[in-house]
């Protein structure tokens, strides 16, 4: 599917399906980088400073969001020939995160010592006291719809996660570390577009940013991990997010 011999990114994308996320335990991982579990639709984008498509992961253009492609154009204008990304379509966010490079704001010693350590994030995701799970199901998955629905009023942007293809190279057999540093030179933040943050452990003083921003869980990639389109990944898995 990518040895395609063409070098026109637009083309190359139409096969690839994103890598699924699988079943791991989180903290069996050794080196991950945590990331906010993002509401919204995933999607493949490609572009050269001609041209961007979107495609969901069912391989469909998504039809509209003219402006996202545009944005997405110009961005490859300033910064490489053509790209393809792995990334999500969402209603803009704010602005207050983190890339593995920044210093987290700590938070008070008393909301530090109440967030749960990495051993006890997944314990915490699946325990509970009087919870209502029925309640949660149906609350999580209107959330869910909601995120994925946009309105004439929403302003949608595109949060690229991972980097794919550059200029001519696959960069699947890249480590994921290498990927999000040319992601992150590749992708200038604007109103429209931006890269995704991510953090390396210790994370838990970003839970309490990421939780009242309104993520409900947390992913875990291993550093060293490669890209297979279209496949489950034995070193990627996601967390619902601790409740405090």
């Amino acid at each position: 599917m990518v040895a395609m011999t063409t070098q026109d990114p637009i083309a190359l994308a139409i096969p690839i399906r994103p890598q699924a996320f699988g079943r791991r335990r989180a903290d069996d991982f050794d080196q991950p980088f945590v990331e906010p579990l993002w509401s919204g639709v995933r999607v493949i984008a490609a572009a050269t400073s001609d041209a961007a498509v979107l495609y969901d992961e069912e391989g469909e253009a998504v039809p509209e969001l003219e402006v996202v492609r545009v944005a997405l154009q110009r961005a490859v204008a300033h910064t490489a020939e053509g790209l393809i990304i792995d990334g999500f379509l969402v209603k803009r966010v704010t602005q207050d995160d983190a890339s593995d490079d920044d210093e987290a704001r700590p938070l008070p010693d008393d909301a530090v010592e109440a967030i749960p350590s990495s051993a006890q994030l997944v314990t915490k995701s699946f325990l509970g006291i009087r919870r209502n799970r029925s309640q949660e199901k149906i609350e999580k998955l209107d959330a869910e719809a909601a995120a994925r629905t946009f309105t004439d009023d929403d302003v949608v942007q595109l949060v690229a996660t991972d980097l794919l293809w550059l200029d001519g190279q696959w960069l699947l057999d890249v480590p994921l570390q290498e990927r999000k540093r040319l992601l992150d030179s590749v992708i200038p933040a604007s109103e429209r577009i931006r890269s995704g943050p991510y953090v390396r452990p210790p994370f838990q003083t970003w839970i309490g940013s990421w939780r009242s921003q309104g993520f409900t869980g947390l992913t875990f990639k291993e550093a060293n991990s490669r890209y297979r389109p279209g496949e489950v990944a034995a070193d990627w898995t996601t967390a619902d997010m601790p409740r405090r």
